[in-house]
């Protein structure tokens, strides 16, 4: 018996690696960090562990549950991933009733959406581009929009926050052009400030009243001004402030329009560009008996798709993978309710028994979301283990290379050693995934929750968390 325990615990000791620190105790020079950021050590939650090991090296309040922010999208991966798989495509078509004669397409166009999460205006362009090749040139009815596929949560746009032209406000929909923004483009000369969208819906009217002025650029978003003019026929955004020369090219994407006429003033815009002819309005509808598909374009595979998700923490994206899983596996119209339902069964028949993971959404956008960094490890190490595995850690940013983590830990060892999720709302700031030292790799998962954790104090703490593994022998 005694040879018996020996025998285990040295197994033990050979997986959880040298230096096992406590679960329950915090190392010294990582007490010292909190102290100096102020961090509140009942705030905060540490998971690390080897990927095959049994035991963590250090779990900190491991199983306190906490609101993960857009850490909880690793989740929505993991299940996408093993539900729909990494080949699966969105389909977005153009239907007809109506005879095509001389270029002519009497009657109604119908486009159906099927929740395309990265239908962008290129692909919009396609799919237009491939009914002027089938002839079509003039459109005598109207552009009917059907969104059946997918049904959009209730709620005003903007609920979470108040800020109604934010793209991550949007509502997930099953047809979602370009996010349903617009880029502004500011163009600096020497007299003036150029400002182009893109796109330019036929339903928007610029108005740029911005002055170019001097000195350092600084934070030249909050010296520019846009304000949204509602109007029956469509909006103007009104632009005021200062924009400073020094700040060069620049960029802002902003929600203009409601969904319906945002999509048919970017259909009118791209179509009249490629020579064709419409007269009629925009609504929405579901597809007549007896509708013919035209044409169609497929959506990028979802192994890319989850890169934007992932890399870039886009919330609309990540909505959409919910509410595509309920419509594959519940039935249409998807909803966001039938996909939360799907992920906690496929995590229960998995062995993924989070009992206190709470689901509002999927991707962190809410106050009300938890989970324990014990359970986002576990997460994580299934994934490891899967047969998804290198589209998994593909999706996710690299330490100073990409996506959410660009800037961070520029300077240190970490840089392109980490593969990691963040995830910040106020309040709130998240950091989980892998960590690779020369042959071997860790789960690493931290979780802020205090009123400063969302600061640059935070993300030191947080950055520590890593380094300091990193640096263990």
């Amino acid at each position: 018996m005694k040879s018996f325990v020996r025998t285990t615990a040295l197994l033990s000791g050979l997986l959880m690696g040298p230096g096992l620190v406590h679960a329950d105790t915090l190392p010294l020079s990582l007490r010292r960090l909190f102290a100096r950021e102020h961090v509140p050590l009942n705030g905060i939650s540490i998971y690390l562990q080897r990927v095959h090991a049994y035991h963590p090296i250090l779990a900190y309040r491991a199983d306190v549950p906490r609101d993960p922010a857009s850490v909880m999208k690793l989740v929505t991966a993991l299940v996408s991933l093993n539900v729909l798989g990494p080949a699966y495509t969105w389909v977005t078509g153009a239907y007809a009733r109506g005879p095509i004669r001389d270029g002519v397409l009497h009657g109604n166009l119908y486009i159906r959406g099927e929740g395309d999460p990265y239908l962008i205006t290129k692909s919009f362009w396609d799919l237009l581009h491939g009914l002027r090749r089938l002839g079509i040139r003039t459109i005598t009815g109207d552009l009917v929009l059907d969104q059946d596929y997918l049904q959009p949560p209730v709620g005003a746009r903007g609920a979470f926050d108040g800020l109604r032209d934010r793209t991550y406000n949007v509502r997930p929909q099953a047809l979602l052009v370009n996010f349903q923004a617009v880029e502004f483009r500011f163009l600096p000369g020497r007299r003036r400030v150029r400002v182009l969208p893109d796109p330019f819906p036929a339903t928007l009217t610029v108005r740029n009243e911005l002055r170019l002025g001097g000195g350092a650029c600084g934070d030249w978003r909050s010296d520019v001004h846009l304000r949204l003019e509602h109007r029956p026929d469509g909006n103007v955004a009104i632009f005021t402030g200062r924009y400073p020369r020094a700040c060069g090219p620049q960029h802002l994407y902003r929600v203009t329009d409601n969904d319906r006429r945002y999509v048919g003033g970017v259909f009118e815009e791209l179509w009249r560009e490629q020579g064709g002819i419409f007269h009629g309005r925009f609504r929405e509808g579901g597809l007549p008996p007896h509708a013919r598909l035209l044409y169609q374009v497929h959506s990028r595979p979802l192994a890319d798709i989850l890169r934007s998700v992932d890399k870039y923490s886009n919330n609309v994206m990540g909505r959409l993978l919910v509410m595509t899983l309920g419509a594959v596996e519940e039935g249409t119209p998807g909803t966001n309710a039938k996909g939360l339902q799907v992920m906690r069964r496929w995590l229960s028949a998995h062995g993924l028994r989070l009992r206190h993971l709470v689901l509002r959404n999927g991707v962190g956008l809410s106050r009300s979301e938890r989970i324990t960094a014990a359970e986002v490890g576990e997460v994580l190490r299934y994934a490891y283990n899967g047969r998804y595995m290198p589209e998994y850690v593909s999706s996710l940013p690299i330490a100073g290379i990409d996506g959410t983590l660009r800037y961070r830990f520029l300077g240190s060892p970490v840089v392109g050693n980490l593969h990691g999720k963040t995830g910040t709302i106020n309040g709130v700031d998240t950091l989980a995934g892998y960590l690779q030292r020369g042959r071997r790799r860790y789960i690493v998962v931290v979780l802020e929750n205090y009123p400063d954790a969302d600061t640059e104090r935070g993300f030191r703490a947080e950055d520590g968390v890593i380094k300091w593994l990193y640096a263990r022998k």
